[in-house]
């Protein structure tokens, strides 16, 4: 009778952790899809730390979303599950120490951790409960139990294979870079003449100027806005060396928000009319214009736009 109760009660357990396991793994893959669906904004949120540069940043970034993916798989496939348990304890009392430390240490935005992404918003106490809640979760799982055969192979295997993919699919602006050259053509001498028009010729050609042109409605612009917010402040640029484009449908208000909501300083800015902008542009957006005493040098998409491109062309006389 005593035997049958622990083999019921063994069972038992044993059901739970399964169950665990499962939620956990779950919880860990849709932490890991749901940030590199908005990787763009998950780099920048990374990059404001200030600790690491652009091309680090972005490959830290995947690499995290791989271990998290492979963490996730672990679970759910029972697959080094005594690894998997350690590592994920270890990585959510470090995460857990750093979001208490965050606002002590790093001057960034707490509002959303990015545990997530964009999709799911926590903030730092949500974050905070949410590893506490994960911890308890993982804490009864049990993993004295045989492996897979081959399973440290399969698991370093769905490690690489994860990395390699998302270093792939939305790769780093520098492997961007290196694939895809810039190939950016704008209208030049409509350039000029729009900014002749619109009297900001003198404005717009002082020394060595970082031109961006933008739509309030595009979100790559916005992303690029924040981009080189974030460029110019880790790199100690002036900030008036900046300024910006837009379209003439688009209202003061408008164009204010656009600033605000990616909580940036508003730049000194001058609008075209919409097809005189579009032609300029050929239809794309955002552009960046490297504008050397009113003369346009080189242009740039979003992409491709890394911090030395701005650190160099600025600080070359």
């Amino acid at each position: 009778m005593e035997i049958n109760k622990q083999i019921k009660s063994l069972k038992a357990n044993s059901l739970l952790s399964w169950i665990l396991q499962i939620v956990v793994g779950l919880v860990f893959l849709s932490s890991a899809i749901l940030k590199y669906i908005s990787i763009d904004v998950f780099d920048l949120y990374i990059y404001e730390h200030n600790l690491f540069d652009l091309p680090i940043t972005e490959t830290l970034t995947r690499l995290l979303i791989a271990v998290e993916l492979t963490l996730g798989l672990m679970f759910v496939f029972r697959l080094q599950i005594r690894k998997a348990y350690y590592f994920a304890l270890f990585m959510l009392v470090a995460f857990t120490i750093y979001l208490l430390l965050l606002p002590y240490i790093f001057n960034v935005d707490i509002t959303n951790c990015h545990c997530f992404g964009e999709k799911v918003v926590l903030n730092r106490i949500q974050s905070i409960i949410k590893n506490l809640i994960l911890i308890v979760l993982i804490l009864p799982i049990r993993y004295d139990f045989k492996e897979w055969k081959h399973s440290l192979r399969i698991t370093i295997g769905l490690f690489l294979l994860a990395f390699i993919v998302l270093m792939s699919i939305n790769a780093p602006n520098y492997i961007y870079k290196l694939v895809h050259k810039d190939k950016i053509q704008i209208d030049k001498e409509l350039y000029y003449t729009a900014l002749k028009n619109q009297n900001k010729e003198a404005e717009y050609s002082e020394g060595k100027q970082i031109i961006c042109m933008y739509s309030t409605h595009c979100g790559y612009c916005k992303k690029s806005a924040k981009k080189l917010s974030l460029i110019f402040e880790r790199k100690h640029q002036d900030v008036n060396r900046m300024k910006a484009i837009f379209w003439s449908s688009q209202s003061e208000e408008a164009i204010n928000h656009f600033f605000e909501e990616q909580s940036i300083a508003p730049i000194p800015y001058t609008t075209f009319t919409v097809d005189t902008f579009l032609n300029i542009t050929q239809g794309n957006m955002p552009i960046i214009l490297f504008s050397d005493n009113g003369k346009i040098v080189k242009a740039s998409e979003y992409i491709s736009l890394q911090e030395e491109d701005i650190e160099n062309f600025l600080e070359n006389q």
